[in-house]
């Protein structure tokens, strides 16, 4: 009954399992669920869809998440990126200070079902009404 458009989410991480728990939380929600293995594949993606948001891990090979993130930024400067580590060293600046290079929010793995529920919902909810819609 609900004709709302399916909120597209990218998520960029070199696990596979990680990418795959996404897919199995996320999908049966009603959301339209997008996954890259690597930051060059899902910078390729970024080029060719628009998407809510995007949860990218920090450690990945090739590209790493702070290069990843600058480039996105750099398509679409108000895209919605939540950077996941699975380091909570606070001596790592980037993931510390990931809000001040344009990241939404920086979540620690292991991430509970329900933080990642809740932040979907509050930075949607956010990005709503920022631009004026319900």
């Amino acid at each position: 009954m609900d004709d709302k458009v399916k909120e597209k989410i990218l998520i960029i991480d070199d696990e596979q399992g990680i990418r795959d728990l996404f897919c199995f939380l996320l999908r049966p929600k009603g959301y339209d669920v997008f996954t890259a293995a690597d930051g060059e594949e899902g910078v390729a993606m970024v080029k060719k869809e628009n998407f809510g948001i995007i949860f990218l891990d920090v450690h990945m090979p090739k590209l790493r998440g702070p290069e990843v993130l600058k480039i996105i930024k750099q398509i679409n400067p108000k895209q919605l990126v939540i950077i996941f580590s699975s380091s909570s060293d606070p001596n790592y600046v980037f993931e510390e200070n990931a809000e001040s290079y344009g990241a939404y929010r920086c979540l620690y793995k292991p991430v509970e079902i329900s933080q990642i529920l809740g932040i979907i919902s509050e930075a949607l909810s956010r990005e709503r009404e920022k631009s004026g819609g319900n």
